[in-house]
């Protein structure tokens, strides 16, 4: 998995999140981006299929705790239709593309 800081305000991750490390370049990539309470942020995930639940935990806590405008831009159907399942299509402002 590769993430790519492409704004102030866009991420873009590459390839299927799965593991630790990847939670870990998630949130380094995207900590800094948080300038504040009601701060805007789009991140789009463009080949995986799944996310992982540290993935998952990490982009509620930016929404709930650090009150961020999240969005997520999806591409593949199946990362959808679990963000779906798991009520997260509101919550996260997810798009699909």
């Amino acid at each position: 998995m590769e993430i790519e800081k492409t704004s102030d305000t866009e991420a873009v991750i590459r390839g299927h999140v799965k593991t630790i490390e990847d939670y870990t370049k998630i949130k380094q990539t995207i900590n800094p981006m948080v300038s504040g309470e009601g701060c805007a942020i789009t991140v789009r995930i463009s080949d995986s299929i799944s996310i992982t639940s540290s993935v998952i935990g990490y982009l509620l806590k930016l929404v709930f705790e650090n009150k961020v405008d999240l969005r997520l831009i999806v591409k593949e159907d199946k990362l959808y239709n679990l963000l779906e399942v798991l009520n997260l299509i509101t919550v996260f402002k997810v798009v699909k593309q």
